[in-house]
Formats: structure tokens, C-alpha cells, sequence
């Protein structure tokens, strides 16, 4: 077993594929079907026998309630796949663990080897628990090394192995069975960078086959047959996956035909017991006025990824299509008319992601060795180190070495497979070599490595071979979202910070400090400290952005008192494999906590069936603020945007309002990202309207006017001294014309009034008897009661930080919305800016 990872996998929401370089090619490896590829479904019969691939996915029209298929598109998730017949729950990385397995039988059945390292594929809009739940699967497949590798550049490999790939500039356009992933990427100088990227987690080839069922099967069957339950008992619910099923065949066939015969025989009985027996023609020109409006939702994002990169599509030489679904004829001419560039289809698009990370594979060192041999130590053996550049854009390479033991009169010879070049015996200038080898073009080149004494005696080395491929070389792949940390704003509200930007090449690491927003005491599991992840770009907006995890600085762990405004260091790590890892320090107690204690990536797992119960009320809520918008909105592109967002929000509508109970892992998810986003365009529109307000004068004369006699009457010197600097400030921003600088002085006004309020026990007085009045809601009237007594002797004993502690705790005993409750964390984050 050479030291090389050397396999690749593309692990697919339709379908997997296995390869490995091979003699100067790729070698797909086929599964027991004689089969490229291999269907990611999974069967579990009664006796708990597992059936993986093509079989399994033929269950879908006699056994689906026990087949699983598009699990991939909820990786990362706590939602599960019951197989009612075994009795058996498994999550979605369980069940990509056995597609794995698949995959390894597949090469073991073959060659015999036992693949125990494999360059594993992933979209790259994948966030980071489906990353972690990916590189689970793996572990659990037996994978002893098994880096991730994103599908786009995975796919532009498997493209550019052609000696006249470079200097170029391409688009790999990835459309599969679940995901849709867009990379803008450059060539030049051989090196293979990513420039730009879009992508949608939620679109692909199974949308086409959801489409089909709901606008084509569906309507015939319901006007002849009774289909009233839509409940989970329904035969609805068992009809679909069939329906699904029927759809793909039908688009796979009008690839290539004009009209095909969708047979609805044998597929199951309606609620009254009538089984249902129907043909339904479908023709190529109806399956595209169906998908057409996806097939533009595509073209769009194609050429959003060309704007951020800031070119159009002339200025790239091909688009490279990869996944089933770009054999359809007019996404194809879509492409080319919308982008102005060729279409190039000249590899297997169901191949070619495996095919590129089988070539990224076979010159990428393992990183876990632990079966490697060990090498003697009896003399007999000689150890050395080799520095080489695994990939190479010239068609030479430079071989460094060092003999560390022993180097007394050894000598080294390096050979390249099949004759094509050798060093010749070599006595290394105090220990010490180097040579220049040539290269196979387009190919891996296979070095043998030989050691000789003084003598001539031959000697074993640690290093007897090794690889050097020649082609593109990839640049540090891009992180696709950028990652932040929640803090507390100033003004008490939720707001993330920054820490590694979308597009950063990984790996990537960073210490940032920050300081506690509240006293952590040991005794107090109350007052944990926590610190939050997101990734996403809507900086105002933690919540319409994808939750990453959250790491604790829990009470248990401490044995002094953390201050409020202790000094917090966070060092963040993000891998090649974008595995994420958090540790902290604090200072003040010479307090490490390290990764593995503070962040678990799958506790931090979403359930999106009961997120999405939350969906409606959000909904009604995007609509006050949407209206609240179209009324100040000024220019015709912002009414253009509002009027898509309310289109957005109708469809999240319809999406929940259809279910009777909870919706399926998939539908969840769409809902909640669908949500998410709104909340982020809505936020960042109201954010843009109030920057470019220009308020009244009087608005102004207000703030200070309101700040001035709190802070005369109430503030302390410094109080007083920072009014005067902010009424300055104001004053000149007014004079400048500036209004986002008049606006910023305001708010700080508005701020240091609050501040000095909130000094004050008389203050936290009048709250606490407005908290008190009649009809007041409370969620627990019982503990209201109790903290309505504990309030009024902290006042009666002149307690005024039990009387605070006594009004936040009534805050929180206020009513909250649905929408609010689903978001709320088990606690807010603990930290503020440092």
C-alpha cells in the first residue's frame, strides 16, 4: 500500500461513484450491476438484511416506506429515516456510511485491496455540520483518511487534465441529483483557483422529478381517484415516493426521446381501496415549459457567480457541465444563449466529479499512516526526508532529500515507473541531495526510491516510493460563507462579528479576544457562558443566517468568578475539510478550555420538522415589515425586489398551509432556508432605507434634548463630558450634510441616556411597578407572583441589584411569539466587543 490517498469518492444525493488513477488513467470501478454509478438509496428488509444501489432503489414501487434515498440532502441534521419493518431509525450520515461501504465492496470485490483512505466529495455551499456529518459517515465506512474535496473542484480536475487547460477561465456549472454548486475558475499560470461561487443545496435533478409528480401525475390521478387524506396515513403519503420514482424514469427517457408513456400500474390504492390503473403521455416539449422556470433560476445564479467574479461569459473560454441533469437538451441551450459561452459535455458528467477527486487523490499524502510498516532499526534501513511538490504545472519537478540515518557512505538513487528517467546513484553533499526529474504530461509519475551502502549493499528506506502529478495545480479551496461569532451589540441586541470572510483559502486560524457580557460564577449554571457560530453574510441578522454550533464556558469548570468584561480569547480553526474547532482563554483565571470540551459539532444538529412549525407566524411578520418597506420605498429596483420577496413569502406560505402535521426532512428545510432568507433581504433593505433617510432637524433637537436632562440631572462627570463630545459630533455631521454620521451620534445619545438610566435603583423602581400593573402577560403567572414578592422586599431592604436581577428575570417571564421561541438558543451569547 503505497502512501498516497489514491481513491476518490463522489458521494451523490442520486447516485456514488468510486475511482482511482490507474496506469496513466482513471479507472472507474463498476458495482455488481456493471454500473458506473451507484444509486445512494438503501433498502432495510424485515430481517434487518441492508440492500444498497440499484435494487435497493427499485424497492420505491413495492417497499418505500423502508427505502431511504436523498439523504444527503439532510446531512447535518437530527432528522431520521424510519424502516418501519426492521424497526430501525438511522440518520442521514448512518445511512451514507452504507453507500461507503457499498463503494469499498465494490473495489475490494475487484483488485482485492482495502480501501482505507478516500478523497470524499461535497458541494461547496455544504455548510459546516454537513461537512462534520460527512467526514462521520466516512469514519463510520472504516475510512481511516478521507479529506474532503469540494465537487466543483473536484469536477474542473477531472475537465482540465488536457495539456492546452491552461491560461483559461471556466465555469463549472454542477447541477446533480439534490444540489445545485456554480464555481467561476481560473487556470492561469497551471494553478487551478476558485474566483467565485454560488450555490442552493435545495435545487436539483429531484426538484425536476417533484415537479413532474405535482403538475403532471398528480392532477389526472386526483380527478379519478379518492386521494381526500393527506395526512401520514394517507395513501397519498405512500403514493408518492412511486410517483417520484415513475417521474425519473420518464425524465431520464425524454433525454434522449420525444414522448414517453408514464405506465401508473401496480403503484399502490387510493383512500377507498380502488387501486389505481392509469397511462399518462408526457412529452419532451412539456417537460420543458416545466422545468424551464427552474432551468432560468439556475442561469441566474450562473451569472451572479460571473458578476461577483467580475467578468461576463465571453470572458470564458467553456462552461463544464457536470451531473445528470445537464444532459437535458434545453438547459444546455439555456446556458450557452444566457451566458454567450460554449457548453463542454466532453466527459461523463456522472463521472467526472469522482474521476477528478480519483486524480486530486493520487497525489495527495495520507495523513494517517498508523498501518504503514515500521522501518528497522538494526542498521539495515535508512531514513530520509523527501520535499517534492505532490502536483506540478511544468513538465519538470525538483527532488529535495536529507539522509537523517545513518549517512555515513549512503547512497540514493530515484527511479521514475516504466524507465522514463533516473537519478543514477547519488552521495549526498552532507546528507543532503537534490535533482530535477522530468514528468509524464497529464500523469501521475510513480518514483521508486533505492538506498546503497559503501559497499554496494542494497538498503530498505521509509520512503520507497512516492508521486508527482502534473497538471493543474489547485489553489487553497475558498470558504464558501463566511464565518462568524455572535456578540451583543450596544444596544442590547444580537449582532455577529466577523471572523473568517467568505472566500478565505483554507485552512484557516485566527485568535480574536472579545469580553464577557455578564459574571460568570461557579455556583451558577445560570450565568454559562455562551459563545455562537454562524455562517452567512447578513451581519445584522444572526437568525437569517445557518447556525453552526455553540461553544460553552460552563460554571462547573471554573473555581473563580469570571467579571463582567473579563478578556475572552477564541482561537478558531477551520481545516481543508472545513472541520471546524474552538478553544478559549481566559486570562483573567489562567483558564484554558479546550476544543473538545467546549463545541460538539452533532449536539449542535437542527431539527428542521419543528423549526419549520415556527415558518407561518414568521411569515406574517415579514409582511408587516414588507409593507412597512413598499411605503417608504423610492426607486423602482427596490419595489422589484420587495415584490419578489412577497412572492418568496407566499411560497413559504403555500408550503406549510398544504402539510397536515410535520413536514418531510426535505420540505422543512426548504421552508426554513426559504425564511432565512427573507429575514436577511428584509433586514438588509430596512438597514439601507434608514441609511438613507434624512430625518428632520427637530428628530435630532429631540435626542438631545431628552439626553440632556437625563445626563444633567443624573449623570456623572464623565457622563457629562461624553454628551458634550457626542452633541459636537452631531452638530458637524448635521453641518456636513452627513446623515448616516448624524444618525450613528444620535443613536450613541440615545444610548448614553439608557446608560445612566440604568444606573440608578430609582429607575429600576419604575420599571419593576410597570412590570407589576394589571394585565401584564406572563408565561408563568405563578413565578411572576413570586419575583412580584422578591421585587417588593429588594425594595423595602434597599437591595438594588436583587431588584435588577428581579426585572430581568420578569422579562423573561414575558410572552414571547412562536417564531421568537424557536429561535431563542438555551442562552444568548455571553460576549460583547473587546
Amino acid at each position: 500500500m503505497g502512501s498516497t490517498v489514491d481513491y476518490g469518492i463522489d458521494l451523490g444525493t442520486t447516485n456514488s461513484c468510486i475511482a482511482t488513477w490507474e496506469s496513466g488513467s482513471v479507472r472507474v470501478f463498476q458495482n455488481n450491476d456493471q454500473m458506473n454509478v451507484t444509486p445512494s438509496a438503501v433498502h432495510i428488509l424485515k430481517s434487518g438484511r441492508m440492500i444498497v444501489g440499484r435494487r435497493a432503489k427499485a424497492a420505491l414501487l413495492t417497499d418505500p416506506e423502508n427505502v431511504a434515498i436523498e439523504f444527503k440532502r439532510w446531512m447535518g441534521q437530527k432528522d431520521r429515516k424510519s424502516f418501519p419493518a426492521s424497526q430501525r431509525v438511522l440518520a442521514a450520515e448512518e445511512l451514507s456510511a452504507e453507500v461507503l461501504k457499498s463503494l469499498r465492496e465494490d473495489v475490494r470485490r475487484q483488485t482485492g485491496a482495502d480501501v482505507g483512505s478516500a478523497v470524499i466529495t461535497v458541494p461547496a455551499a455544504f455548510g459546516s455540520l454537513q461537512c462534520e456529518a460527512t467526514a462521520r459517515a466516512a469514519q463510520s465506512a472504516g475510512f481511516l483518511d478521507a479529506p474532503l474535496l469540494q465537487e466543483p473542484i473536484a469536477a474542473a480536475i477531472g475537465y482540465g487534465i488536457k495539456p492546452e487547460s491552461e491560461n483559461q477561465k471556466w465555469l463549472v456549472f454542477d447541477l446533480g441529483g439534490g444540489t445545485l454548486d456554480i464555481a467561476v475558475v481560473s487556470t492561469k499560470d497551471g494553478r487551478l483557483s476558485v474566483l467565485e461561487h454560488r450555490g442552493n443545496n435545495l435545487l436539483g435533478g429531484k426538484d425536476i422529478d417533484r415537479i413532474i409528480v405535482e403538475q403532471t401525475l398528480l392532477p389526472p390521478i386526483t380527478s379519478r381517484y379518492d386521494l381526500r387524506d393527506r395526512g401520514a396515513r394517507g395513501a397519498l403519503n405512500s403514493l408518492l415516493p412511486r410517483l417520484r420514482a415513475k417521474a425519473e424514469e420518464a425524465k431520464i427517457d425524454l433525454s434522449s426521446e420525444e414522448s414517453v408513456i408514464i405506465s401508473l400500474y401496480d403503484i399502490g390504492e387510493d383512500d377507498s381501496g380502488a387501486p389505481i390503473e392509469l397511462d399518462v403521455t408526457f412529452t419532451r416539449i412539456e417537460l420543458e415549459a416545466l422545468v424551464k422556470p427552474l432551468f432560468e433560476k439556475c442561469c441566474d445564479l450562473a451569472l451572479e457567480a460571473l458578476s461577483g467574479a467580475r467578468l461576463s461569459g465571453p470572458d470564458l473560454n467553456r462552461i463544464l457541465l457536470v451531473g445528470g441533469p445537464t444532459q437535458f437538451p434545453l438547459l444546455r441551450t439555456l446556458l450557452g444563449a444566457r451566458l454567450g459561452t460554449a457548453v463542454d459535455y466532453s466527459v461523463d458528467p456522472m463521472t467526472v466529479v469522482a474521476r477528478g477527486a480519483a486524480i486530486y487523490a493520487s497525489s495527495l499524502e495520507r495523513t494517517k499512516k498508523g498501518f504503514a510498516e515500521p522501518l528497522k532499526r538494526d542498521g539495515s534501513g535508512v531514513n530520509l526526508k523527501l520535499a517534492y511538490d505532490p502536483v506540478c504545472s511544468t513538465r519538470t519537478t525538483k527532488i529535495a532529500g536529507r539522509v537523517v540515518m545513518p549517512s555515513e557512505g549512503v547512497e540514493i538513487k530515484i527511479d521514475s515507473e516504466g524507465g522514463l528517467w533516473t537519478s543514477g546513484w547519488i552521495r549526498p553533499k552532507s546528507a543532503l541531495f537534490e535533482v530535477e526529474a522530468p514528468l509524464h504530461p497529464g500523469e501521475v509519475t510513480t518514483f521508486w526510491v533505492y538506498a546503497r551502502d559503501a559497499r554496494g549493499q542494497m538498503l530498505e528506506t521509509d520512503v520507497p516510493e512516492f508521486k508527482v502529478r502534473q497538471g493543474l495545480v489547485p489553489s487553497a479551496p475558498p470558504l464558501p460563507h463566511t464565518l462568524s461569532i455572535e456578540i451583543v451589540g450596544p444596544d442590547g441586541k444580537p449582532m455577529l462579528d466577523p471572523i473568517f470572510s467568505k472566500g478565505a483559502p483554507l485552512p484557516l486560524e485566527k485568535t480574536v479576544k472579545y469580553r464577557a457580557k455578564h459574571a460568570l460564577v461557579p455556583s451558577d449554571p445560570k450565568t454559562d457562558i455562551a459563545i455562537k457560530l454562524w455562517e452567512g453574510e447578513y451581519f445584522s441578522e444572526p437568525d437569517a443566517n445557518t447556525w453552526v454550533g455553540r461553544a460553552i464556558i460552563r460554571h462547573d469548570e471554573v473555581k473563580r468568578t469570571i467579571p463582567e468584561g473579563a478578556e475572552i480569547e477564541l482561537t478558531i480553526k477551520v481545516d481543508l475539510s472545513r472541520i471546524t474547532t474552538m478553544a478559549a482563554f481566559v486570562p483573567h483565571l489562567n483558564l484554558n478550555v479546550p476544543s473538545g470540551k467546549m463545541f460538539v459539532s452533532q449536539q449542535e444538529e437542527q431539527d428542521f420538522a419543528s423549526l419549520s412549525a415556527g415558518v407561518a407566524d414568521d411569515a406574517k411578520s415579514y409582511r408587516d415589515r414588507l409593507d412597512r418597506l413598499e411605503r417608504a420605498a423610492t426607486d423602482e429596483d427596490t419595489r422589484v425586489e420587495l415584490r419578489k420577496l412577497r412572492g418568496e413569502i407566499n411560497e413559504i406560505d403555500r408550503a406549510t398551509g398544504s402539510s397536515d402535521g410535520r413536514l418531510d426532512p426535505d420540505s422543512a428545510k426548504r421552508a426554513v432556508e426559504t425564511s432565512k432568507s427573507i429575514r436577511g433581504k428584509l433586514s438588509r433593505l430596512e438597514l439601507q432605507t434608514r441609511a438613507g433617510e434624512s430625518p428632520s432637524e427637530s428628530l435630532y433637537v429631540e435626542e438631545v434634548e431628552n439626553t440632556e436632562e437625563v445626563v444633567s440631572q443624573f449623570g456623572s462627570t464623565l457622563e457629562k463630558q461624553q454628551l458634550a463630545l457626542l452633541k459636537r459630533e452631531l452638530e458637524r455631521a448635521m453641518s456636513r450634510g452627513d446623515n448616516k454620521g448624524a444618525k450613528r451620534a444620535a443613536d450613541e445619545l440615545n444610548s448614553l441616556r439608557w446608560r445612566t438610566l440604568f444606573k440608578h435603583d430609582w429607575f429600576w423602581r419604575e420599571i419593576f411597578e410597570s412590570l407589576c400593573e394589571p394585565g401584564r402577560p406572563y408565561v408563568d403567572p405563578q413565578e411572576a407572583g413570586s419575583l412580584f414578592a422578591k421585587g417588593k422586599a429588594a425594595i423595602a431592604n434597599g437591595d438594588g441589584q436583587a431588584l435588577r436581577d428581579v426585572v430581568r428575570a420578569l422579562w423573561k417571564l414575558q410572552p414571547q411569539t412562536v417564531a421568537d421561541e424557536t429561535r431563542e438558543r438555551a442562552l444568548r451569547s455571553g460576549l460583547r466587543r473587546y
